[in-house]
């Protein structure tokens, strides 16, 4: 083919073609003759002299190298050079997307990327390795309360100086070369979060250094709105567990004492959760109410709530009420064999009481069902599933059995996980008086009464030494009021059911607490006698005010 012909050939491309020899063209295509005659000599002219296009040298595909407006078009200018000759090759963008579709994707990345940063709510601030700020989208302008052309083209050293944010980190980071975060101020009153980054090029000489920031000052306000709402929450739930403590009241557990309060909130953390409790205690502290509080207080309060007392059935059918047993399993069973009293717990609380009567062959039982949450009946093989929460309670001393070798020391610490000791009632008087007001109330409306004590019965009952704890000051108050025929319960009833409190010879304020009792009794004779107090102190040949004392009545 000759010149002739391949230059026609050339001319039915839809590409631009320049032939340039000497920066002089000696050709160019139909499609840049028609369009841009008079200026394809200065745009070829313009492609030879950039560095990036003269060196290169055809390769068989259109490398990406920008564009140039040529005539209202955008073309993409590829050089292929021989000798002193170069062909220019004007690719409109279709054609390029045709050769290269990766053009058309880098395109959408770049518009993409462009899009990301300008709408980041973070700040994105961009300097080169020298300091020279090159881009800072909107968020960094909100941030630092100053416009992108204020501070593009300054180098970041002026940003300090000029007192708009304190500390700038971008030379720290170009520096090191490293990583940087730090907290800024600005000169808004602002506390800015940043984290600068620095980029490398091919050489590893830092050429970009990327600071993100971030406006804390709303998240701070934030923390310590959330902080001080917190600390109302927990100030509302302690009031609030405050007044609930105080509402236990109406199930029998009077908490006017620190020691009482103190053990009615233990039992209502415990009781969230299912581990074992052992309470202990004398007799009639109110073990069970305790036990009750913790079972209304937990997940199972809808649950039963069974109560059976070690102590007070046969060492053969405690085992059957506890385990059940199967048809047949011993004569006079029933066919169809029975439920224990742990699967009718199921789902519930189980109150062991006086758990330090259990034998130890029961014991070993109990042990296998704490472990392993599974019971077999008597005269049975069958392994049951049993949820059931153990709550248990003793008088006696566990420890001391368990050195006896009377209580398995492995069951003792199964049971003694969470272990709440409720004191003697005379170790925490102030609960006395509450706690009488409190079954005055409940037997009178049981027996649909109106009885009342009288301010010295009360002085007596706070007294008293109440060896039997709550269920003797209950049953107290039950006998004085039914055999009561007056509406005021005073002294001269209360001394017909309350014997007078023991005095043991051998301790070392005897003497003290017999002559206390008989100054007491002696004022309280006269005090009758002569219907006031000022009669009775003239009678004794006392001052008023030590028969108030010794009465304990208001003054």
């Amino acid at each position: 083919m000759d010149n002739q012909a391949l230059l026609h050939a050339l001319d039915t491309m839809p590409i631009g073609l320049v032939w340039v020899r000497a920066q002089r063209v000696n050709w160019l295509s139909r499609r840049l003759r028609e369009r841009v005659a008079a200026d394809v000599l200065a745009y070829a002219t313009l492609c030879e002299q950039r560095a990036d296009l003269a060196a290169l040298t055809y390769s068989g595909t259109l490398p990406l190298l920008g564009k140039i407006g040529l005539a209202d078009e955008w073309y993409f200018p590829v050089v292929q050079s021989n000798g002193e000759d170069r062909l220019i090759v004007f690719a409109t963008s279709e054609i390029a997307r045709a050769a290269l579709p990766e053009l058309a994707q880098a395109q959408q990345s770049c518009r993409d990327f462009e899009e990301i940063y300008r709408n980041s709510f973070d700040g994105i601030f961009v300097a080169d390795g020298d300091g020279m700020t090159l881009l800072v989208n909107e968020g960094c302008e909100r941030n630092y309360g100053l416009k992108a052309a204020e501070l593009i083209g300054r180098h970041v050293s002026e940003f300090e100086k000029r007192g708009w944010i304190r500390p700038v980190i971008a030379g720290k980071v170009a520096q090191t070369r490293q990583r940087v975060t730090a907290t800024q101020q600005t000169h808004e009153g602002k506390t800015i979060m940043v984290t600068g980054i620095p980029l490398f090029d091919a050489a590893g000489k830092v050429r970009k250094v990327i600071i993100n920031s971030r406006d804390t000052t709303e998240l701070v306000q934030l923390q310590e709105d959330l902080a001080r709402a917190q600390e109302n929450l927990r100030r509302n739930d302690r009031e609030i567990e405050a007044l609930r403590v105080q509402m236990l009241a109406i199930d029998g557990l009077v908490l006017q004492s620190a020691a009482m309060q103190r053990i009615a909130e233990l039992a209502i953390r415990v009781a969230k959760v299912d581990t074992t409790v052992l309470i202990t205690g004398e007799s009639g502290v109110g073990k069970e109410v305790v036990t009750r509080l913790i079972h209304n207080e937990s997940p199972r309060a809808k649950g039963p709530f069974i109560k059976i007392n070690c102590g007070a059935l046969p060492r053969d059918l405690l085992e059957t009420e506890l385990f059940g047993y199967e048809a047949g399993a011993f004569t006079g069973a029933q066919r169809q064999g029975k439920h224990g009293l742990m699967e009718l717990a199921d789902q519930g609380t189980l109150f062991l009481d006086e758990i330090g009567e259990l034998p130890l062959e029961l014991q070993v039982k109990l042990l296998q069902v704490l472990q392993d949450r599974t019971l077999v009946r008597v005269g049975g093989t069958r392994s049951i599933a049993i949820n059931v929460r153990i709550v248990a309670a003793t008088n006696r001393d566990l420890q001391e059995m368990v050195a006896q070798r009377s209580f398995r020391s492995d069951l003792y610490y199964r049971l003694n996980v969470v272990p709440i000791h409720v004191p003697p009632l005379a170790e925490r008087r102030e609960d006395i008086l509450p706690m009488a007001q409190h079954f005055v109330h409940e037997i009178n409306r049981q027996y649909g009464l109106d009885r009342r004590l009288s301010e010295r019965a009360l002085g007596r009952l706070h007294d008293h030494g109440w060896p039997g704890n709550v269920r003797e000051l209950k049953n107290v108050i039950e006998r004085l009021i039914v055999t009561s025929p007056d509406v005021l319960i005073g002294t001269e009833q209360l001394d017909v059911v309350l014997p007078p409190d023991a005095v043991d010879s051998t301790h070392p304020n005897a003497f003290r607490q017999r002559r206390d009792e008989f100054e007491r009794r002696l004022i309280e004779q006269a005090w009758r006698e002569h219907g006031s107090t000022r009669g009775a102190a003239k009678a004794l040949g006392i001052s008023q005010s030590s028969v108030v004392r010794k009465l304990r009545l208001p003054g």
